[in-house]
């Protein structure tokens, strides 16, 4: 009797930690757009509770994956970049401990904890429901000169002259226009799922919603981030109608690019080399960096420090590209391990899709895949709340749940 009294007080407390561990991941994806101080604190309630968990029951059978493995491979290169840190040792652990294996933490605790149809369900609803609030928030900006969840005005568009982009509760229109990009995805999925039900006028007017903040932040990366994405759907999707809605939606986006004299001109760089010759010149003095340390990197989490000195005139910079960052701080292989980690999660993805036709797994697929063409562009794998939204989207994916609606 004292034996099964312990069993059953031991699986008591793993329930109310893995309890806390889901409740805290909720809030977690809620405060996303709203609050990296939330995020910090939910982050670190969920991992006290799963750490906890972990000792009590130490399962680990979901980190058995060909994913998993290169994620390994990815964190293994980056601490031995370390090696090359010089005086920024220190800062280097910080960007290990306290920034890349926090969102590998997430990831993780998104596949351990995320494990049925209901907690996907309510990731997703939460997901959604947050977009919502934030598209809302976005237009209070664009037509009262201020949003209401962190009070801040829009921005100015580089040098187009009274031009002027939505930011949202985001310090920059970039910045909401990567977000963007991912989330409407998900609510596209769930708006052409097979399943039928009430929730689908509401899914049309959030995708219509967030397409409409999307042309409004002016962010050329997240367009092209969008329509890559877009074409990613119609290759993947057998369905007819749902073609043909995914056509008129990339037709619809351009015309508004194309009759819209603002957005128009904002397109129009994209094809001017001029129009970026900073982020060109940033590019160039990333490649000088890599072509001196090319396997091990300058060090995690020293690009800016270093980056003057290859690129004087420019200052300190993050280099407007991911892939070239990640290479530039932790060497090529790093760069690979990282490359093959997402690869196989979005190809176990795919086929996951084409058994089952989960069109909001394939939303939340051709999501990431926005993100991974925008981060090309831009510093998303660097930014708080960029970085939790992208690695919670990674393991929602892992999960290989239905993620459709009943």
């Amino acid at each position: 009797m004292h034996i099964d009294s312990r069993i059953r007080l031991k699986e008591k407390l793993v329930k109310i930690l893995d309890y806390i561990t889901e409740y805290s991941l909720y809030g977690l994806i809620y405060f996303i757009p709203i609050s990296k101080a939330a995020i910090e604190i939910f982050f670190v309630l969920a991992f006290v509770a799963f750490i906890l968990k972990k000792a009590i029951n130490p399962d680990f059978k979901f980190l058995r994956s060909r994913a998993n493995f290169f994620l390994l491979l990815f964190i293994v290169f980056s601490a031995l970049s370390l090696f090359n840190s010089g005086p920024y040792l220190i800062k280097g652990f910080k960007a290990l401990f306290f920034k890349w294996l926090e969102y590998i933490i997430i990831f993780l605790m998104i596949q351990d904890t995320v494990r049925n149809y209901k907690r996907a369900r309510i990731c997703l609803f939460i997901l959604l429901g947050v977009s919502l609030l934030t598209g809302i928030d976005a237009f209070s900006q664009r037509f009262f000169g201020i949003e209401f969840l962190r009070q801040k005005s829009m921005i100015a568009v580089g040098s187009e002259p009274g031009l002027y982009a939505v930011t949202a509760s985001f310090n920059h229109y970039n910045n909401f226009g990567a977000y963007l990009a991912l989330v409407v995805f998900p609510a596209m999925g769930l708006l052409f799922s097979r399943q039928k039900g009430l929730y689908k006028v509401p899914a049309a007017l959030l995708v219509i919603l967030l397409i409409a903040c999307l042309l409004l932040t002016f962010s050329r990366g997240s367009w092209l981030g969008f329509i890559g994405a877009l074409v990613l759907m119609l290759v993947l999707s057998h369905r007819f109608g749902f073609l043909n809605i995914i056509f008129g939606t990339i037709c619809v986006f351009l015309l508004f690019l194309l009759f819209s004299s603002s957005l128009e001109a904002r397109a129009r760089l994209i094809f001017q080399i001029g129009g970026d010759a900073s982020r060109f010149a940033i590019w160039r003095g990333a490649w000088l960096m890599i072509k001196e340390t090319p396997f091990l990197g300058k060090g995690l989490g020293t690009f800016m420090d270093y980056f003057p000195k290859y690129a004087p005139n420019l200052g300190v910079q993050y280099a407007h590209n991911c892939y070239l960052q990640i290479w530039a701080e932790t060497g090529i292989f790093s760069l690979i391990g990282f490359l093959l980690f997402v690869s196989s999660i979005l190809y176990e993805g795919i086929k996951k899709f084409r058994q089952n036709n989960d069109f909001v797994l394939l939303g939340l697929i051709c999501g990431v895949f926005a993100f991974l063409i925008h981060s090309f562009f831009d510093t998303h794998f660097y930014s708080l709340q960029l970085a939790v939204l992208f690695w919670v989207s990674l393991g929602l994916i892992c999960t290989k749940k239905t993620l459709t609606l009943k």
